[in-house]
């Protein structure tokens, strides 16, 4: 192996790497994830609840006013919620850079090549990367789902002011959905597909490069000596 490729080889490692523990500091932080957004649920329905108690022996008579703000409270966690859950999961996945330091040894040759290699567990790093393997279903569907769920809403929305401000007759309701989903899946796919056709190729081509790493560290060993 020349020394070009094996800088190639050592750049896909790291931006692999970089990937994986995003991956995996996502999965790390799902629960706490979920718990928070059960949590404001209920916070703000146990609000509202002792909102309407207190409503209802003020003035009783007033009891579409509650509906009103039931509706808008509705309204406002199917938007947060989708759009926090997406946004928390792509800051996430940006981790820290621990291997900031690599372009520079690279840049020095075997000295500075052996040198990464030295300092790599690979048995902890087969580890990360079975482990990404194994949640990226999850984390992946998590976050399609957050974003299509959102987009669905927005989609919705601006379907009922084009037919409320434009006079349209209100079209079949099968239509509508299907409509509204096809444009749903579609974007969805459009600004993710990129990043989900990339990270299955680094998961997945990543046990191949192990191991021609591992052989290059004994070989370089071997020169050393």
């Amino acid at each position: 192996m020349s020394i070009e490729e094996a800088r190639a080889k050592l750049m896909a490692l790291r931006d692999a790497l970089i990937r994986i523990d995003g991956i995996n500091n996502v999965l790390n932080t799902l629960p706490r994830l979920l718990l928070e957004t059960l949590l404001i649920i209920g916070v703000v329905f146990g609000i509202y609840i002792l909102f309407s108690l207190w409503y209802l022996v003020a003035m009783p008579v007033r009891l579409a006013f509650l509906s009103s703000v039931g509706g808008l409270l509705s309204i406002a966690l199917l938007i947060a919620i989708p759009a926090n859950a997406y946004l928390s999961i792509e800051r996430l996945s940006k981790v820290a850079d621990r291997y900031d330091n690599w372009p520079e040894l690279i840049n020095r040759g075997i000295s500075g090549i052996l040198e990464i290699l030295s300092t790599l567990d690979f048995t902890d790093i087969e580890y990360r990367i079975n482990r990404a393997r194994a949640g990226y279903v999850l984390f992946i569907v998590v976050k399609l789902l957050a974003l299509a769920f959102l987009l669905l809403l927005i989609a919705l929305f601006v379907m009922f002011w084009i037919t409320v401000f434009l006079g349209y007759a209100e079209p079949p309701m099968w239509l509508s959905a299907t409509i509204v989903i096809v444009i749903t899946i579609t974007i969805t796919l459009a600004l993710e597909w990129d990043s989900l056709v990339n990270d299955v190729k680094r998961l997945w081509s990543l046990g191949g490069l192990i191991i021609e790493l591992r052989w290059l560290y004994h070989e370089l060993q071997g020169i050393q000596t």
